[in-house]
């Protein structure tokens, strides 16, 4: 018999439920929101994720350009 690790109610065979880090939870337990996430791919190959620290999406309000002065000569 499967019981939930939080509430301990039982989860009976082929019902829906969560297993997080090796243990089951009912679904009255687990409060589950959707969210999106992108993967990003610069000619057909992955360079990353939104979730990731390596890719980041900056805003053009964001944008902290620097404008390089030319000393012509």
């Amino acid at each position: 018999m499967r019981r939930c690790y939080n509430c301990e109610c039982e989860i009976p065979p082929e019902t829906e439920h969560y297993i997080i880090d090796g243990e089951g939870y009912c679904t009255d337990c687990v409060e589950s929101k959707p969210y999106t996430a992108y993967n990003y791919y610069i000619d057909g190959e992955y360079a990353g994720c939104s979730e990731d620290d390596t890719v980041s999406h900056v805003e053009a309000y964001e944008d902290e350009y620097e404008i390089e002065e030319v000393n012509p000569q």
